[in-house]
């Protein structure tokens, strides 16, 4: 994996050397959280917490491109972690920019849902190389198609290299976007989603499938995972919307695990152009309903001049057993693409 990394800094430090112009972006998250349990007789607990990425961080980017080639390095600063290399890659395009090959630690992924808002299953962030090619003999509506695969270089031992490769596929026009990949790696992982967006108002309508651990499904170590996760949004007037997520989450039968499933309903209602009010409301169950929590979430947003805005929301958490129930309060600040 060193080497690997050695060989792509080499590659985007040659190329970055030849670039016109070279493009710093970068997003900041920080925030504190207050949390206290219902049972704890405690002070509440304080921390450095961001709502949605967890302890402060800054993340870097720099950019190189010119014509049909570029470079990029993807870095990430945070309390919790100093310094985390996210990638650092170059890639070429060949066939009048219809063929892309990218090589290095790649931290931008191609083949990836668009419900999976947090990102977290993006099976072609490999270190080694990928493949992209975007036909251009099919008809226009086929227009946004992309096909490719990606291998790990981190092991050079030539029967473990082939052990890790990727297959996907994404599609993306005006009326929807569709995405499949699967990863042989990792016990076998399989991803499919597709969201609709071509009915007016209509901002998302759209469902995802993961299956993680296909090769070892009934395995000792490993179980195997079928999950789902659905998404409804709707602009019922112009400044008000009002979404609704759904998930469930099935193990295999030796795993001895119930199934998981979740549900929230949330609104946000415009109230300045500056100024945003949302609330949510969720109910997780698990264990055939043995485990319950019920949440509700009230959020304010205000949006400053530039890509930043100020946050502060509330989250009551009401479970079925009070030791497990919570008021939590958090504030911060999201900078983002800067």
């Amino acid at each position: 994996m060193k080497k690997a990394i050695i060989v792509s800094l080499l590659i985007s430090v040659l190329a970055g050397g030849v670039f016109a112009q070279l493009t710093l972006s970068g997003e900041m998250y920080a925030g504190i959280q207050l949390e206290k349990n219902f049972v704890d007789d405690d002070d509440a607990i304080v921390s450095a917490e961001h709502r949605k990425e967890g302890a402060p961080m800054f993340n870097l980017t720099a950019t190189g491109e010119r014509e049909n080639y570029g470079a990029k390095l993807d870095v990430t600063f945070q309390t919790t972690n100093p310094f985390s290399l996210n990638g650092i890659f170059a890639w070429a395009d060949f066939l009048d920019n219809s063929l892309r090959l990218v090589l290095g630690k790649i931290s931008d992924s191609v083949w990836i849902s668009s419900l999976d808002a947090d990102h977290e299953y993006q099976f072609d962030q490999v270190t080694g190389f990928r493949l992209e090619y975007k036909p251009t003999f099919l008809p226009d509506f086929m227009e946004g198609l992309c096909l490719g695969f990606a291998f790990s270089a981190e092991d050079y031992d030539a029967e473990k290299f082939f052990k890790k490769f990727v297959f996907g596929a994404s599609y993306v026009n005006p009326m929807l976007n569709a995405v499949f990949s699967y990863d042989n790696g990792n016990n076998g992982r399989l991803l499919l989603g597709i969201n609709y967006t071509d009915i007016p108002d209509l901002t998302s309508a759209g469902i995802q499938m993961r299956i993680l651990n296909i090769a070892s499904w009934d395995s000792i170590s490993y179980y195997g995972t079928l999950a789902f996760n659905e998404k409804i949004g709707y602009r019922v007037i112009r400044p008000l919307t009002v979404s609704l997520l759904m998930e469930q989450e099935f193990y295999a039968e030796e795993s001895k695990e119930d199934p998981k499933l979740s549900f929230t309903v949330e609104g946000a209602y415009k109230i300045l152009p500056e100024l945003t009010g949302s609330l949510s409301v969720g109910i997780m169950t698990a264990d055939n309903f043995d485990s319950v929590l019920f949440t509700l979430g009230p959020c304010i947003e205000y949006t400053l001049k530039g890509p930043a805005l100020l946050y502060a929301q509330y989250e009551l958490g009401v479970a079925k057993y009070k030791e497990d129930s919570y008021h939590r309060f958090g504030f911060g600040i999201d900078i983002k693409t800067f």
